[in-house]
């Protein structure tokens, strides 16, 4: 839903490339390297390059790594999280008796975001391997035909089953231990009771809300509703202002100085469903400001259709989803703690949320909101960052200031302040409507950015600023945007500016990476240059004329990753990019989500030297099983372990189709041959070195 008269960043490109040399300004504005936690750079170690012999291109239904590299599994959906738990089983569809009670105490389905934290919580973050840490890992969604099996080909899943569908969702917390001679990992589990460290949070668990939402009509009218039907099912708040709410769809996040974990709530409308689409409660909610806007922007209640528990049915809720699109802070520490949704930081499909401290001590937190034509954004905390209080940190993110990012065709950019008095000053058009107030304008955000000018991106997936174990920033960030297939996105360049196909301009298919460098390298800037780091695609030549494997329509599309005449990058072809992190050497790591779609290849992990001037070397370093996504990558703060997810395995075939039930077994079996379950593995080299060198 952007501002028509808001240039797309694919015209922005467009401009922008005509008027500069993209390869001299790629040498001026790359030149920051990339750091993260436990890096060897700032301890004087020379920069290491990538060594390893990339990964072929392949359709290997299994995990690939490259020679002298081993992987190993770290845990599976299903997999028990308590001591008196039996062991999943080996069998078609659900491997435990699946149910919502019993999927609250097993590792959840589809993991993306995957974070290690020390058990012993210290800052600076440590910097040399531990022995014990805590991990937090997403579980963003479902796949219905992939967790309960279709008898005799028809696909009907009890009421019980699809309520352990929407318990699937949400976080899994867990302790896991690390050998620091062998460099194994393992899940540990523990004991079932009350402060257990283990643990899921799910759509039924208690949240609070805090910021200037929280006491917004929609949340607190859904809010009640919510807590009247988990009544019924004995679940009640524990807080006077809990709402049995959980959190679901969880996709990327992030994790902050104090040892709290950030996890985002992205395409909420995937588990809405309405009963009785005119019904009396829709009408009356459309009449109210804002409704009609926000119900076309997210698009709820057009996916889902097996029905569900009753708070997600709009027939009798229809403001439910007000209460997700948030970022929510969960403390891994501290069980007893209730997760908090930090309305501050604006409702969208958050995709993110990096923490990164600015030099004046405050907490900055870039999100992307993953829908075609949505914003990038950054919120500065009000207050600053305590060393020497954890807990207190744990309301930083309640207040503080908005912004969305505006590019600019120059090579600059602004962060545009989210603001009552600035929205409502902008000229009302089409079902626009007056913010009410800031409870109104955060609930509403995606409205506002586009009122106030910010530049419409394809698919703003993970924006990280690499950091310090200090979280202190290097002015650097990149965003990952994954394509965009839309109508209103082909106009200008189809961000992928230079491609044509004759005289038809292309959608963007395979993404792009874009480089932002704060003013003075200062996080608190409100102003930055520019640059696409990595373009998606086809790196051999310029007119790349391929035949789109998921069209099969015969069409040949171009999918070069030359940008103006020029090649910005070469070595290896990639697709989508998704999630993105960074080891101690400047080296970024990122996913794809969509590469068998666009060439004959797996989904995969892909390395490049964030040090080096354009065209830069990609590199294939993993590929997943048939029909997965890679998620949640992660670096160990001794560079000796590289995490991700495999996450949707076989739910489609080699160039993309989805599994629908038709076939006896969905495409891949992966990882016990039995039947697909969605797993976080870790990887290392046989000889204990640094991985990626």
């Amino acid at each position: 839903m952007s501002n028509k008269s808001n240039p797309h960043f694919n015209e922005i490109i467009t401009q922008s490339l005509s008027r500069r040399n993209f390869v001299q300004v790629s040498l001026a504005i790359g030149t920051a390297f990339s750091m993260s936690p436990g890096n060897a750079l700032a301890k004087g170690i020379a920069a290491s390059k990538i060594g390893f012999t990339s990964v072929a291109e392949n359709l290997v239904n299994d995990v690939v790594v490259p020679e002298g590299y081993e992987w190993h599994k770290l845990m599976s959906w299903g997999d028990a999280l308590f001591t008196n738990q039996a062991a999943a089983k080996e069998q078609i569809g659900a491997p435990f008796n699946f149910t919502r009670e019993e999927q609250a105490k097993r590792v959840g389905t589809c993991n993306d975001m995957f974070v290690v934290f020390a058990k012993n919580y210290s800052y600076p973050w440590p910097d040399k391997a531990q022995s014990e840490y805590i991990v937090c890992s997403n579980n963003e969604y479902v796949v219905p035909y992939l967790l309960v099996a279709a008898k005799k080909g028809n696909f009907s899943p009890t009421p019980q089953e699809i309520e352990a569908m929407y318990a699937a969702q949400g976080v899994t917390i867990a302790c896991v231990n690390h050998d620091t001679k062998s460099g194994s990992w393992s899940l540990v589990q523990v004991e079932e009771k009350e402060g257990a460290l283990n643990r899921r949070i799910t759509p039924f668990t208690e949240m609070v809300f805090d910021g200037p939402a929280k006491d917004h009509e929609w949340v607190k009218t859904s809010g009640v509703i919510t807590n009247q039907i988990e009544k019924y099912a004995g679940k009640l708040p524990q807080n006077a202002d809990g709402i049995m709410c959980g959190t679901m769809q969880n996709c990327a996040g992030g994790y902050t100085p104090w040892g709290t974990y950030l996890t985002c709530e992205e395409n909420i409308d995937n588990m809405y469903f309405t009963t009785s689409p005119n019904c009396e409660n829709i009408e009356n909610a459309r009449k109210q400001d804002g409704f009609k806007y926000d119900e076309e922007s997210f698009g709820y209640g057009n996916v889902w259709k097996l029905g569900g528990p009753d708070q997600f049915d709009l027939s009798r809720n229809p403001f439910g989803p007000s209460l997700y699109g948030w970022v929510v802070e969960i403390d891994p520490y501290d069980p007893s703690w209730t997760p908090r949704k930090h309305t501050a930081l604006g409702r969208k499909k958050n995709e993110s949320a990096t923490s990164v401290i600015t030099k004046s001590g405050q907490v900055a937190i870039y999100t992307g909101d993953d829908q075609a034509n949505e914003f990038v954004y950054k919120f500065i905390s009000k207050n600053k960052f305590d060393a020497k209080n954890r807990t207190a940190n744990r309301e930083l993110l309640s207040e503080g200031t908005l912004y969305a990012a505006k590019f600019n065709a120059d090579g600059s950019g602004e962060w545009l302040e989210i603001s009552l008095e600035k929205a409502n000053a902008v000229p009302l058009s089409g079902n626009q409507t007056p913010f009410k107030d800031h409870a109104d304008l955060m609930v509403r955000v995606r409205d506002a950015a586009s009122r106030l000018g910010a530049t419409p991106m394809d698919r703003p997936e993970d924006v990280e600023a690499p950091k310090d174990n200090y979280f202190k920033g290097f002015g650097t960030v990149y965003i990952c945007a994954t394509g965009n297939l839309t109508e209103e996105g082909r106009k200008g360049n189809a961000a992928n500016p230079r491609r044509k196909n004759g005289v038809t301009t292309e959608l963007n298919y395979t993404g792009q990476i874009v480089r932002i460098n704060e003013t003075a390298k200062d996080h608190g800037s409100t102003t930055f240059k520019w640059e696409i780091f990595l373009m998606g695609g086809d790196h051999s030549k310029e007119i790349a004329l391929l035949e789109r494997p998921s069209d099969k329509k015969g069409e040949t599309h171009n999918l070069s990753s030359w940008v103006n005449g020029k090649p910005i990058s070469m070595g290896d072809r990639f697709a989508m990019p998704d999630n993105i992190t960074f080891d101690g050497f400047g080296n970024a790591w990122f996913t794809t989500d969509g590469t068998p779609e666009n060439f004959p290849c797996n989904d995969g992990i892909y390395v490049a030297d964030t040090n080096s001037p354009a065209p830069r070397v990609v590199k294939r370093f993993l590929t997943g099983p048939i029909g997965c996504e890679i998620t949640g990558p992660f670096v160990s703060e001794d560079n000796k372990t590289f995490f991700c997810g495999l996450q949707h395995i076989g739910g489609a075939d080699e160039v993309g189709n989805g599994y629908r039930a038709k076939q006896p077994v969905p495409f891949s079996t992966f990882p016990n041959k039995t039947w697909p379950r969605d797993t976080i593995i870790y990887v290392r080299r046989k000889d204990g070195g640094i991985v990626g060198t």
